[in-house]
């Protein structure tokens, strides 16, 4: 039987920060460049930067910035692209060509019932 006091010091303190799931460095591919004008990088591979502030471009902790993308000497935010992590780097797999596919369509579709409403009955 353990006989040392019992601390109260566990419940107290500041809890422990889970570590980021996504750390710089690591890999990820393009599912889709939604960037108009530019070249389409979709299915290039590129690695995580962390994120950053938008405006300042200052690093920032996990949640409180935007992702940051780097390809080659590009770089690339977050909300410009659809990303996925890509540890093995394998690229598009055929799920991720498959998923894209469908999204589109839904997208149209949306797009299609959005341009019909806006339309004035006579």
């Amino acid at each position: 039987m353990d006989r040392r006091p019992t601390t109260r010091r566990a419940t107290r303190g500041r809890p422990v920060r889970a570590p980021d799931e996504i750390r710089p460095g690591t890999p990820v591919v393009i599912l889709l460049d939604c960037r108009e004008g530019e070249p389409d990088r979709t299915g290039q591979a590129a690695t995580f930067e962390g994120y950053f502030d938008f405006e300042t471009g200052e690093l920032r902790r996990a949640g409180t910035g935007i992702p940051r993308l780097r390809m080659a000497e590009e770089r690339l935010w977050g909300f410009e692209c659809w990303w996925r992590l890509d540890p093995q780097r394998g690229g598009l797999s055929d799920s991720d060509r498959t998923e894209i596919e469908e999204s589109k369509r839904l997208l149209r579709g949306l797009m299609r019932d959005a341009r019909r409403s806006q339309r004035v009955p006579r």
